[in-house]
């Protein structure tokens, strides 16, 4: 059975023996909104929190998870959506690791 991403983190958060506060200063968010993210829900409405792309990310390079590992824990829709966010990362890579970014254009063109 796959983890929740609350329980995800939790567990990193806990792992790395971190406060709230901490952790949210680290990822680069608010205390208040990882509080809420931890729990799963919005505690103005009630409803469940579905983080954009880009606080996954945040969260994944502050607790430096593989983001492989944290595919299932974005709200993809559709496999063009999941497509479009690869094509992002890998646009990214181009200018901020270019050895990295050329060793993946080989691995694809292979």
């Amino acid at each position: 059975m796959e983890k929740e991403f609350e329980q995800i983190l939790i567990g990193e958060r806990k792992k790395r023996k971190l406060s709230l506060r901490e952790a949210s200063a680290q990822i680069g968010i608010c205390h208040t909104y990882l509080s809420a993210l931890e729990k799963g829900r919005d505690p103005r409405t009630g409803t469940k929190l579905e983080p954009s792309q880009d606080v996954v990310l945040k969260i994944c390079k502050a607790y430096e998870l593989n983001l492989s590992d944290a595919i299932p824990l974005f709200n993809f829709h559709d496999k063009y959506e999941l497509y479009s966010f690869i094509a992002r990362q890998i646009n990214e890579l181009k200018h901020t690791k270019p050895a990295q970014y050329r060793e993946l254009v080989k691995i694809i063109n292979q």
